[in-house]
């Protein structure tokens, strides 16, 4: 189709002979520019059709983001592994920034492309899972460059969002030495039961959420591991997660249907 377009799109060979050197090649690059962009018109999608695919895209994208967000909140199934849920939930943040983005954007083609684009992270993710059990599980699944290769794209955004978190606890443990050492002065000045609460409760609410952000850094940094080793347990885990999201909206559809 393309090698028909290309000589459609040249020039007649009595009009180059009328004409020789630079003319040439300019009356050659205006006929080409004149015919190409009458293809291009041709093979513009229609406002409607394009609208209507949008729309048909935004709804399954949203309903797998949905999914991802069931199974982190009732942590069945995939998400027992508390490795993975770092990725799995990064995933999903991704793909409902994209819905976030392209909801106002005004040009829809650009709008439709960002869609298809996360569209085929989720496809690369859950094709070759299908393919493995039509196969009757035949081969290692883990082994599959389209899962790796989301893999890794995921932990590189995950990784970045785990050096966000880590300067904001640095910012924040600065604050608490801060606020302790002026509680301390005070107690040492005037050891009353305010002072000695106030300085205690300081200490324990820092206590609190330094655990849990131990905890966090910590599976992120398992998660990140994982990939870095191809560990093909944790790759088929996070392929098993995403496909189960889009089997629930498979299932969702038909009931509505």
């Amino acid at each position: 189709h393309n090698q028909q377009l290309i000589s459609s799109l040249a020039p007649p060979p009595n009009l180059l002979k009328m004409m020789t050197g630079g003319a040439t090649l300019v009356l050659a690059f205006a006929h080409v520019a004149m015919h190409l962009a009458t293809a291009l018109k041709l093979d513009k999608v229609p406002v409607d059709k394009l609208e209507d695919e949008f729309h048909a895209l935004h709804v399954k994208l949203h309903a797998t983001v949905a999914g991802l967000r069931e199974q982190l909140s009732s942590n069945s199934g995939g998400m027992r592994d508390a490795s993975v849920s770092p990725m799995v939930v990064e995933f999903q943040v991704g793909l409902q920034r994209v819905l976030s983005d392209t909801v106002y954007m005004k040009d829809k083609s650009a709008a439709l492309a960002e869609l298809k684009s996360a569209n085929s992270c989720v496809n690369r993710l859950i094709t070759p899972y299908k393919t493995w059990e039509a196969s009757h599980r035949s081969y290692k699944l883990a082994n599959d460059a389209g899962i790796l290769h989301e893999a890794e794209t995921t932990a590189l955004s995950l990784q970045t969002q785990l050096s966000k978190m880590e300067k904001a606890f640095q910012a924040k443990k600065r604050r608490h030495e801060r606020q302790s050492k002026e509680l301390r002065i005070n107690v040492n000045a005037s050891p009353t039961k305010a002072n000695k609460d106030a300085l205690a409760r300081e200490e324990k609410s820092f206590s609190t959420i330094s655990s849990k952000r131990s905890k966090q850094f910590g599976k992120i940094r398992s998660a990140l591991d994982a990939v870095k080793n191809k560990d093909p347990k944790f790759l088929f885990t996070f392929a098993r997660a995403v496909h189960a999201a889009t089997v629930d909206d498979d299932l969702h559809a038909t009931a509505e249907i």
